[in-house]
């Protein structure tokens, strides 16, 4: 514990000499051709896809300058999904009265915490693509402890088949694939009346596994709604992402990755780069720590004609590339907005 504390308090010497720096306009020099692993043979992109996680700090929007300065993080993002945790309805407000917002998301959902709930509790998805089975899943039920509920819904990305594949010189068909997300927000590392320890961290960490597995296993429940049953084959859902309260390696990202889920974070972001700060001993320190994460699967995405109808065409998702947005580390959310960027490629 005290080996933790350390390491979150001390920053890398590394980044003395070379601070980490990420913009959107970095995901920009990344094309539309996706390798395989080993760096081999290149698979055209059907889709592009840029989702932003960020918790907005629920307090924050009470903040004038604050508020402004997350605002603008989720503009200048360009992404196309926006998952936000610690939302309430004074974020709604602002958000649905941002004119760049507005007029760029077109689907929204928002949980709003109810007057029992934790304040922190609110999370929303803002996205350019049509949402469907938007879903809210409460973890404290089933999990002891849990405090925060899960947003799981799947966006519906329009794709083109590639034109070497059409027949005859016809254009290409056009198809929807549907990745299913799951925005979260795990436990916090902090006792329930706020106050925290040199082992508090750790003695909640049995807490973010059963909220990680009790995702899991619902989202691998028989899906009534859409007339679809899920196998054992492959983990539920292509994204998985937002707050989890944990630093790499801990037991809930452990226990995903073993399902074959991967840290976009861990790939393409240094594993010293914080994406949450707050301050220790009334200011005197800084604490840094890297609690959110993007994890995704490439198992086969669910294809449907323009008119709904399944259809037998093979894609999966590949991520592309990942970074801390840096400029928002003073003055916005105690947490950085993490953006990364997905293609849906053949499968």
């Amino acid at each position: 514990d005290l080996t933790a504390l350390a390491k979150q308090l001390i920053p890398s010497p590394i980044n003395l000499f070379r601070p980490y720096q990420f913009s959107p306009a970095d995901l920009a020099t990344i094309g539309l051709r996706d390798h395989d692993h080993g760096g081999g043979v290149a698979s055209a992109a059907l889709a592009v896809v840029d989702v932003l996680s960020y918790n907005v700090n629920t307090t924050a929007a009470e903040c004038r300058r604050r508020r402004g300065m997350i605002l603008r993080a989720i503009v200048s993002s360009d992404a196309d999904v926006i998952l936000l945790q610690e939302t309430n309805p004074a974020w709604e407000a602002l958000l649905d009265g941002d004119a760049a917002i507005a007029s760029r998301f077109a689907y929204r959902h928002y949980r709003h915490p109810g007057a029992s709930d934790r304040a922190a509790g609110g999370i929303a998805v803002l996205s350019r693509h049509p949402l469907d089975d938007a879903r809210v899943l409460a973890f404290a039920g089933d999990v002891p402890g849990s405090v925060f509920p899960a947003l799981t819904f799947g966006v519906e990305i329009p794709i083109i088949r590639n034109e070497s594949e059409s027949v005859g010189g016809r254009p290409p068909d056009r198809f929807v694939a549907t990745i299913d997300v799951a925005n979260v927000h795990f436990r916090p590392p902090v006792e329930l009346d706020g106050s925290a320890w040199l082992d508090t961290a750790r003695k909640t960490g049995p807490i973010r596994m059963g909220e990680a597995r009790e995702l899991i296993r619902r989202s691998s429940a028989p899906d009534e709604a859409r007339g679809t049953k899920r196998t054992n084959t492959h983990p539920p859902l292509g994204i998985i992402a937002g707050d989890f309260n944990e630093e790499d390696d801990s037991g809930a990202l452990a226990y995903l990755a073993s399902l074959g889920y991967v840290d976009a974070l861990w790939q393409h972001v240094p594993r010293d780069k914080e994406t949450h700060t707050w301050p220790f001993l009334g200011n005197l320190l800084l604490m840094r720590k890297r609690l959110d994460h993007v994890l995704w699967h490439d198992g086969p995405l669910e294809v449907t004609s323009n008119e709904g109808e399944r259809v037998e065409y093979s894609v999966k998702l590949k991520c592309l590339g990942c970074g801390v947005v840096t400029g928002f580390e003073d003055g916005a959310s105690d947490h950085q907005p993490v953006l990364s960027r997905f293609a849906i490629v053949n499968g």
